[in-house]
């Protein structure tokens, strides 16, 4: 009797893995899938890619200096740099004013490696785009989405900023 108890406790047909082993098999597929997936993704589209947020978030800065100080505010780009401003001349060097983060009034896109289309781009106290603001009469909200090409040096896979008509808002 005792020796059919005992076999009972056996397990002598075992079957299925043990929770270690499923564990030690999902960590070495994660570090295998971040290593193909990291080789895949070159540095030159993770740089754009973070310049594009950078560059999203200058204009989004404009937008929010001009809602909180009940002012025009914007973002000009020459092609070459481009730079914050507030006022309706956004080339009078008195109205230029040095972005977060960056240490010169004109931000260079040759040092951020990236291209970007001439554009300019004026928010006023309630936050609405232009793309002209002088007056009542001669203001030129955005009517369509306003698109900005984004490119990497040398060039890569390209991104394009929209900013949205009425609301400003950047996706």
């Amino acid at each position: 009797m005792v020796s059919i108890v005992k076999n009972s406790w056996k397990a002598s047909d075992q079957r299925g893995f043990s929770l270690i082993e499923i564990i030690a098999v999902l960590v070495v597929l994660g570090i295998t899938a971040f290593v193909v997936i990291s080789g895949l993704i070159g540095t030159a589209d993770m740089d754009r890619a973070v310049q594009d947020t950078v560059v999203k978030n200058h204009i989004r800065y404009a937008q929010s200096a001009a809602m909180k100080r009940g002012d025009v505010w914007g973002i000009k780009c020459d092609g070459t740099d481009y730079w914050l401003f507030r006022s309706t001349n956004p080339d009078a060097t008195a109205n230029q004013v040095t972005l977060p983060s960056e240490e010169n009034v004109k931000v260079s896109l040759a040092a951020k490696k990236i291209t970007l289309g001439a554009f300019t781009v004026f928010f006023d106290a309630a936050g609405k785009p232009y793309t002209a603001y002088t007056d009542a009469a001669t203001n030129a909200p955005v009517l369509t989405a306003l698109t900005i090409a984004l490119n990497s040096v040398p060039a890569g896979i390209g991104s394009t900023i929209i900013i949205t008509p009425e609301t400003g808002f950047i996706p």
